[in-house]
């Protein structure tokens, strides 16, 4: 494919060079190096290298890894550079908050140039394939540095080290980080100094360290990646969220139950404060018409506030893991209730920050106020029920 001679070159010398450098100064298991945020630029390819080794386009990577590129694809990391994210960034007002947004949304330095480029053309729309940034968080975010590819360590055989030359873009390194909950931490894990009531915005590392998962040895990448695969499923997958979670209902003389407990999240359910979950019970009359007068609910989420200085805590009804919560209705002259869980993976974002934008841009707000529209519209989309059962008193 890249019509390259099989003789070893200068700049496979050199590309093996570059990996071993870049491995020592990563060090191992450290990941300060390797994720030292914002990523600094890869500077010039090897001279040797194709066009199609230079680029830094995920399809360009999937013409040989063509599964991979296809399970990205269907990922949120795919998508981490939202319509949402673009309209915030194009909001006047937000626009000196580019740079903490890109360094997780679009994490290469190339990508943050590029949108900088485009914002400045008026073409920093998402949908725009010419934009760098508008792939999200892609293949070399978390596999390229200064130009050399990093990897796991060798399927079958746990090798690790550099992969022996000649190969495309002069081998890979394979590292045990890959497969490191920590590896994961760089974007999911703010700093303390983010921290509200003492927990920082997300803290999903953290919490995964005091889980019963970590006990066990099980990574964030056995769940989110089972089997090495570039899914990343999560709050917004409906099997994602049902397997983590066992519910149980019950009926006696008095009153119809619903609990559901964290049984297999290595962390806080939901881990951080965009999305809300509740539990909903409700009444049917004879018909099977919802009473609506009996609807009874619980939240389970984290509520934060912005006050236009500092975040502020509202509540933490979240489910550590092992926790449960139970939502219980009276029959009071009924005979059937109608119970459920419904998921909210993009609420905060949905009914605060949107909304607030909005208002702001008024009617006149242009790009920034259509993309802000459509993202609220698909974060409205994006609710789901799980569990809904009808229970029948005794």
């Amino acid at each position: 494919m890249f019509n390259r001679p099989l003789a070893i070159s200068t700049a496979t010398i050199l590309g093996a060079f570059l990996l071993t450098a870049v491995a020592a100064e990563v060090g191992e298991p450290r990941l300060d190096a390797y994720w030292r945020l914002p990523l600094a630029p890869q500077g010039q390819a090897p001279s040797g290298w194709s066009e199609i080794e230079q680029s830094l386009a995920p399809q360009d990577c999937g013409q040989c890894h063509a599964e991979q590129l296809a399970k990205w694809r269907t990922s949120r990391h795919a998508q981490a550079f939202s319509p949402g994210v673009v309209g915030i960034l194009l909001d006047p007002n937000s626009a000196a908050d580019s740079a903490d947004c890109t360094r997780c949304h679009a994490p290469l330095d190339e990508q943050r140039a590029a949108f900088e480029a485009a914002r400045a053309r008026g073409v920093a729309d998402r949908t725009s394939e010419q934009v760098l940034a508008a792939v999200g968080d892609p293949c070399a975010g978390c596999h390229l540095r200064a130009y050399a590819h990093f990897g796991p360590p060798q399927r079958g055989t746990g090798l690790t080290g550099p992969s022996v030359p000649p190969a495309p873009h002069d081998g890979v390194f394979r590292t045990p980080l890959f497969e490191s909950s920590e590896f994961c931490s760089a974007c999911h894990q703010h700093p303390a100094e983010w921290a509200v009531a003492g927990k920082p915005l997300e803290n999903t590392y953290q919490e995964w360290k005091a889980s019963p998962q970590a006990a066990q040895g099980i990574s964030c990448q056995s769940c989110h990646m089972p089997d090495r695969q570039h899914l990343w499923r999560g709050i917004h997958d409906p099997a994602m969220v049902a397997s983590g979670l066992t519910p149980r209902t019950s009926v006696d003389a008095d009153k119809a139950r619903f609990e559901i407990t964290n049984t297999g999240v290595g962390h806080a359910f939901p881990t951080y404060a965009t999305p809300t979950v509740i539990m909903f019970a409700i009444a049917l009359d004879t018909g099977g018409t919802a009473r609506v007068e009996t609807l009874r609910s619980r939240v389970i989420a984290r509520r934060l506030r912005w006050d236009g200085d500092q975040w502020h805590e509202l509540a933490d009804t979240r489910l550590l893991p092992g926790q449960s919560a139970a939502i219980e209705l009276p029959w009071d002259g009924n005979d059937r209730v109608r119970v459920w869980l419904e998921i909210r993976p993009d609420d905060h974002y949905e009914s605060e920050v949107y909304p607030n934008h909005l208002a702001r841009l008024g009617p006149h707000g242009g790009e920034s106020m259509r993309l802000i529209a459509k993202a609220r519209a698909d974060a409205a989309a994006s609710r789901f029920r799980l569990f809904e059962t009808e229970l029948h008193r005794p």
